[in-house]
């Protein structure tokens, strides 16, 4: 298996506009390599079907300067889910139970 989810944090935001502000900012960060993103927002993804109504924009990246190359800490993978706050608060310990319980019955 992979050793996954190991640093990961939610940022919640009042608008899309704030969310597609901060992921701006990643994307132009030049010490952040983005990895993979996951656009969970996207009117193509079927959210009904695949996370039970849940949305978010998932990506992951990693820190790449001096020090982190030094440390080798550039290869380290961070998730970031970025998401609006009426999902934010739906998210508690019970509701991403459900959420981990319909992903492993579909297999994923």
């Amino acid at each position: 298996g992979r050793l996954l989810d190991v640093c990961r944090q939610s940022i919640a935001f009042n608008s899309l506009q704030d969310l597609a502000d901060c992921l701006q900012l990643i994307a132009d960060d030049p010490h952040i390599a983005v990895d993979n993103v996951k656009n969970r927002l996207s009117h193509d993804y079927d959210a009904r079907n695949m996370s039970l109504g849940y949305r978010d924009l998932n990506i992951n990246l990693r820190f790449v300067t001096p020090l982190t190359q030094r440390l080798h800490l550039h290869l380290h993978i961070c998730e970031v889910q970025l998401l609006l706050t009426p999902f934010a608060k739906l998210k508690s310990a019970a509701g991403h139970k459900r959420y981990v319980a319909f992903r492993n019955a579909r297999g994923k």
